[in-house]
């Protein structure tokens, strides 16, 4: 275990502490105060409903963005670039021909494009100088997993020949052993002709100060890359590196996207950029509670990316190389590699970065196993390992104190959203489903009062709108579900609706259980260590 000095231990101590307190004190309050606990459950209850309503509306912002870029022409849009005048003027000509309430989201975005544009220089932007990089890291997935997000790749949409801009790295673990060696062996053999360069990295296992995760295997792979690249002369700002999951399979438009985001934006090295992550590559072989808690996932990262100064990195992401010399690649230490990238390009580049949504999905995995106990002891074991994402708030406090030239309110922005996230995730579900009975339970004197007759009347009405929200979820995940296997009958998707009724069992088991196992443990100073979710498919 490595040594910590007092103030990050007290620091590490305070989420789980304050995710305890706000769980114990209605349980205390019941007995002395049980009627400031029932006003308070009603207005707690009140509050979210109204929070559902509001990701509702969020939700359907994002199916509508989605809808949007991966129906656009993006290679069109990319060969336009090459002249800026003519696009401008053409942009403005579309923003003049949208009218009317139906065009109010094109109007938006074709006027951010355009603000992006004024800031650039009168000069082409050639599309074809960049090259891409994709790195898949992996350990112990199978070939068949593997094979799958290769052949995606090569699926894509891009007017170059991939073997002319295209870097595969297949990133391995040495602790793996010979399998993982003949597993990449097999791929460059079989695909390697077809991208520009396919690199093979093996991490050396037991490197001092590494924690046994992704973030070393690809820190690794990332510098190995930087010494191909310097040997080839490209300059660090014309490669752009996808750093997917071994599942990750991105939408055939997700590169053209990725490039043109990329090279519209005036500040593209201070940015990064983040695709949904589609958990659908096997979500008909599922079990219900975790097809649940897969679309919750993609929903959650659909909400916070039509909130993009509220987005940060999430699992599969890009960046330029030139934004990963300047970070330092990426963290060899921690669970949750993929959202400490942003925080480590915010103080880097002094509060001056964002995180560019891609609405081209990357499709990945739902948690499946072999039996039904193994894939619901998998889903927890990985909701717990996201939830270790509180490991990042001692972090930030302490980059937040020693970086004075950063205003104080972005970083006071930042902690509150790390810290509220983390109180919400492991109190909010517990709260609504017991506190409201602690009154009813441990307070005889209460039972009698107007207060305690009316306030079932009223959760059951709150609870009854709630089903909106439901509704909304259950729609978007029709919309989003992949082509039906032709093993299933029809009657699936009437299941794949009902499912939906739940949620609040995912809410507990799959939420707020795991994120206060992982904030106890954070609090208690026991390393969770990097949990890989092995990855199953039936088909």
């Amino acid at each position: 275990m490595r040594k910590k000095d007092k103030f990050t231990r007290f620091l590490e101590i305070i989420p789980g502490f304050l995710s305890w307190s706000i769980l114990l004190t209605p349980f205390i309050l019941s007995f002395k105060a049980p009627k400031a606990v029932a006003l308070f459950i009603i207005c707690f209850d009140f509050y979210w409903l109204c929070k559902a309503i509001v990701m509702g509306a969020y939700l359907i912002s994002g199916y509508i963005h989605i809808r949007r870029e991966t129906n656009l022409d993006w290679v069109d849009k990319l060969e336009k670039l090459k002249n800026i005048k003519e696009y401008k003027e053409e942009l403005k000509k579309e923003i003049r021909k949208k009218k009317g309430f139906g065009y109010i989201l094109e109007r938006k975005k074709l006027k951010e494009e355009l603000k992006q544009l004024e800031k650039i220089a009168e000069k082409k932007l050639n599309w074809e100088e960049i090259y891409h990089v994709i790195l898949l890291p992996t350990y112990k997935e199978s070939l068949d997993i593997l094979e799958a997000s290769v052949q995606a790749c090569l699926d894509s949409e891009y007017p170059i020949s991939l073997d002319k801009r295209f870097i595969f790295v297949l990133a391995i673990e040495e602790r793996e052993g010979n399998s993982a060696l003949e597993k990449a062996k097999y791929l460059r053999n079989k695909y390697g002709k077809r991208f520009f360069k396919f690199l093979i990295t093996i991490h050396p296992d037991g490197i001092e100060g590494e924690l046994k995760a992704k973030g070393a295997n690809v820190n690794w792979a990332g510098r190995k890359l930087k010494l191909l690249i310097d040997f080839l002369k490209i300059p660090y700002e014309k490669v752009l590196v996808s750093c997917f999951d071994a599942d990750t399979r991105p939408h055939r438009k997700y590169f053209t996207c990725l490039t043109y985001k990329y090279l519209i934006n005036p500040s593209r090295i201070k940015r990064s950029y983040q695709p949904i992550p589609l958990y659908a590559n096997n979500i008909w072989e599922v079990p219900p509670l975790n097809r649940v808690v897969a679309f919750g996932s993609t929903f959650w990262q659909m909400i916070e990316s039509v909130r993009p100064k509220r987005l940060i990195n999430f699992s599969s992401q890009a960046m330029s190389l030139k934004t990963l010399v300047d970070i330092d690649f990426w963290d060899k230490s921690i669970v949750s590699e993929d959202s400490r990238q942003y925080y480590r390009a915010f103080f880097r580049y002094k509060g001056d970065h964002k995180v560019i949504p891609i609405f081209c999905p990357v499709y990945m995995d739902a948690v499946l196993g072999r039996n039904l106990w193994e894939t619901l002891k998998n889903q927890y074991k990985q909701k717990r390992r996201w939830a270790w994402g509180v490991e990042h708030f001692p972090y930030l406090i302490k980059e937040s104190i020693s970086h004075k030239e950063i205003p104080i309110l972005p970083k006071l922005i930042l902690i509150f959203r790390l810290l509220n996230g983390h109180l919400s995730w492991a109190t909010a579900s517990l709260l609504i489903a017991f506190v409201g009975w602690m009154p009813f339970i441990f307070s005889p004197s209460f039972r009698s009062t107007v207060l305690a007759y009316n306030m079932p009347l009223m959760a059951r009405d709150l609870l009854t709108l709630t089903w909106i929200g439901i509704f909304i979820s259950s729609t978007i995940s029709i919309l989003l579900l992949p082509p039906k296997p032709l093993k299933y009958s029809k009657i699936k998707y009437a299941e794949m609706i009902l499912q939906w009724v739940l949620v609040p069992l995912t809410a507990i088991f799959f939420g707020s259980i795991p994120a206060i196992d992982a904030q106890t443990r954070f609090a208690l100073g026991k390393e969770l260590g990097f949990w890989v979710t092995p990855k199953y498919r039936r088909n």
